[in-house]
């Protein structure tokens, strides 16, 4: 493994080549197959992770049987560090979405990379903070929103980095109604209703958005 490669991942984009060296010194890479397990919610907390390829889900559940899907992780995303930095349990599940390739930092050298890396320490901190904000933006959605704003909203979350026209992705009903923290029934109600308005399409899952500027306003993101 060179430097060349962690320069590839955004995580990593200010490190000079002396600390991108000392980051391939401690970080080992493990890769995951899709639907395998990186770790589960109140298992203790020992590495620190950088997907380097794939995808991973963050998920926690709701109540006895629901599931909540946090975020997908792609390329250059970072998780695993809460645990780290507060010496407690995972508080969120992780699972490869896709086959998935992370950097792997144990606890021990996670710590004395934060604390001799000015620019490592500050990424940290900017994306903690942006995703404290996508947080405080759920909640406020699950308040305030009926379930259609929310999907909508959702979809817009999710196709962001899509940049095919029309906008394309795939995602099956349970997905989306993990990442809602709601059941199928009501998203698939949600779905149906979107599609009779020509705001998506959404068939075998494949979701397809047919007008967007519609599909804003309703998400509370119009203009």
């Amino acid at each position: 493994m060179t430097a060349s490669i962690l320069k590839q991942v955004s995580f990593f984009s200010g490190l000079n080549n002396t600390e991108l060296n000392k980051v391939l010194a401690i970080a080992a890479v493990k890769r995951y197959t899709s639907g395998q397990m990186v770790f589960a919610k109140e298992d203790l907390g020992n590495n620190f992770f950088v997907v380097k390829s794939g995808r991973i889900k963050i998920f926690t559940t709701v109540g006895p049987d629901k599931k909540k899907t946090l975020a997908f992780l792609k390329k250059g995303d970072f998780f695993g560090e809460m645990s780290l930095l507060g010496g407690k349990l995972r508080s969120a599940s992780a699972q490869a979405a896709d086959d998935s390739e992370l950097f792997v930092i144990p606890k021990k050298r996670f710590k004395m990379l934060i604390l001799e890396n000015p620019d490592f320490t500050l990424k940290l901190l900017h994306t903690l903070v942006e995703r404290l904000n996508k947080c405080n933006k759920e909640i406020e959605s699950m308040l305030y929103h009926n379930i259609l704003g929310r999907l909508a909203d959702a979809i817009l979350d999710l196709s962001k980095d899509k940049h095919t026209k029309p906008v394309k992705m795939a995602i099956d009903q349970n997905e989306l109604a993990q990442y809602l923290g709601t059941t199928r029934v009501p998203v698939c109600r949600a779905i149906n209703t979107l599609k009779r308005s020509g705001v998506i399409d959404y068939h075998r899952g494949e979701l397809i958005i047919m007008n967007a500027e519609r599909l804003r306003s309703i998400a509370g993101k119009a203009d």
